[in-house]
């Protein structure tokens, strides 16, 4: 069963929402930022990474141009 909820990188441990400063240009080193509270979260590739642990595309949530869309 696909998870209902983004956690672990995706979710900020700081301020606990799931809002990420992605540049347009972003490497798979580029470090990420919570949008929010501006605290790092990780790597772009970490990030990613993680997304697709939590059922990435083929989840309930779908990532495009770095924004995490409800797909079902």
């Amino acid at each position: 069963m696909a998870p209902k909820y983004l956690d672990h990188r995706l979710e900020c441990p700081y301020c606990l929402t799931i809002r990420l400063r992605i540049p347009d240009d972003a490497r798979p080193d580029t470090p990420i930022f919570c949008d929010d509270c501006g605290k790092y979260l990780g790597t772009w590739d970490e990030i990613q990474t993680d997304f697709e642990k939590q059922g990435g595309q083929n989840g309930v949530f779908r990532l495009d141009k770095g924004r995490i869309q409800r797909i079902r």
